[in-house]
């Protein structure tokens, strides 16, 4: 009997002893949750920050990109006019195609351009096309060209102005200013077809009618 009540005792007390080692097991607590894994999605910015892509280009940028490869064209053509040496008004025209276009393209880089826009370059090759067609022409033959293509380049600049880039604009201050820009284009297109059709003969000195 005695033998049998010690294997029970060390039974017992091999049992009490795994029980406590167990115990001091660290478990986690019911109330702490287990770190959240990262949710952010890869590419994503931290919250608040839209990352941008090309649809968040609205028409506004586009639009005055377009606008700014007119300028860009009517500023060349009259530097070519004053190079191939055109005489009285339309050389005064040249000048003030320089200097209006010019103004409105600083006004329309203030309003920040989509730069390099596909729709900027087909406009742009547009124009280059009628820059090489007019390069050829010298004398008369290149002042009527030149006059021809102001009256052909302004009309076009107002049907794209009023089909294309008001209708596509957004923001106030680009509307504003298309708008500003298609009163100057109208007056810049009566101005081109008020030129005389023919250069004047220089004038005379009176003694040598004598």
């Amino acid at each position: 009997m005695k033998v049998l009540d010690l294997a029970k005792l060390l039974l017992l007390a091999g049992i009490l002893s795994l029980a406590a080692c167990r115990n001091d097991e660290p478990t986690p607590s019911r109330g702490t949750a287990a770190p959240a894994a990262d949710a952010t999605t890869p590419g994503e910015g931290p919250p608040g920050a839209v990352p941008r892509t090309d649809a968040d280009n609205d028409g506004d940028g586009d639009a005055l990109a377009v606008l700014n490869a007119i300028n860009d064209h009517e500023i060349a053509m009259g530097r070519q006019a004053l190079e191939k040496n055109v005489q009285g008004p339309v050389a005064d025209y040249a000048r003030l195609m320089i200097d209006e276009h010019g103004r409105n393209r600083q006004q329309t880089d203030a309003l920040h351009p989509t730069p390099d826009s596909a729709n900027a370059r087909a406009q742009r090759n547009k124009g280059d096309t009628v820059l090489r067609q007019l390069a050829g022409e010298s004398g008369e033959a290149y002042r009527r060209a030149y006059v021809q293509a102001m009256i052909d380049g302004h009309t076009d600049a107002l049907a794209t102005l009023d089909q294309t880039l008001i209708p596509a604009a957004d923001r106030p201050d680009v509307q504003a200013h298309l708008q500003q820009t298609r009163t100057r284009v109208a007056q810049h297109l009566e101005q081109a077809r008020a030129l005389p059709a023919s250069e004047p003969p220089p004038a005379q000195d009176a003694s040598s009618q004598r």
